[in-house]
């Protein structure tokens, strides 16, 4: 059965999740070794053999568990799952959060291209999501470091965010782009939803500019996250 599970997973990316190549060796790595190396969907990432080295040697190719967990959330947002990755060694955190992408993955991604089996989503949910594309494009002008793209938001799955953004890894993006709306149920909603992630909330009605909203205890988080994205 384990190697049904990592044999589906490695078939379903053949790329690896931090640097997107295609053409090097490719390993599945274990977010979290706890409860004797899991084989859970929920800790599994494909990395390439120089992703997946430099992890291992201690951030050597600048490669970190943080990062690594950004790339999870990026590309397998429905098994995106902290909580449940904490548990496995029965801590209540994970004692690490997601990071930024490092300039050489980005480089390296510019370089190889977005894998088609993420585009290809995206590209499916075109229809109708005005305002997540441009709340999107607004985001990565103000931010050209941000990167953000519209999530998967896999069926069925509310683990998503309307916006994935590798530069602002601690933001949890909802976009709301409708003439009423309700930002406290908003917030809330977004706060029973993102775990460890700050939620923030970006909202527009017709012919007026874009907002931001974040909760004031998120202020630091927020700051932090913006100036690194610039």
């Amino acid at each position: 059965m384990p190697d049904d599970i990592l044999s589906t997973f490695a078939a379903q990316y053949p790329y690896c999740g931090l640097c997107w190549t295609r053409t090097e060796a490719l390993h599945i790595h274990h977010l979290q070794q706890g409860a004797g190396r899991v084989h859970d969907r929920r800790a599994l990432l494909r990395l390439c053999m120089w992703c997946h080295d430099g992890l291992h040697a201690g951030g050597k190719n600048d490669v970190t568990k943080g990062q690594c967990l950004t790339a999870k959330r990026e590309c397998d947002d429905a098994h995106y799952d902290p909580t449940w990755l904490a548990s496995l060694r029965h801590k209540r955190h994970l004692g690490y959060g997601p990071e930024r992408l490092s300039d050489r993955v980005i480089w390296f991604r510019h370089r190889h291209g977005i894998p088609k089996e993420l585009a290809m989503p995206i590209n499916s949910r075109m229809k109708g999501k005005v305002g997540e594309l441009e709340a999107r494009d607004v985001w990565n002008r103000l931010l050209p470091r941000a990167n953000a793209r519209r999530s998967q938001q896999h069926s069925g799955a509310e683990s998503a965010s309307d916006l994935i953004s590798p530069g602002t890894p601690s933001l949890w993006l909802e976009v709301k782009r409708v003439q009423s709306l309700n930002l406290q149920a908003t917030m809330n909603t977004s706060v029973e939803q993102c775990g460890s992630l700050a939620p923030v909330v970006l909202h527009r009605k017709n012919g007026t500019e874009w907002l931001c909203t974040f909760r004031l205890e998120d202020l630091h988080v927020f700051a932090k996250q913006i100036v690194e994205a610039m």
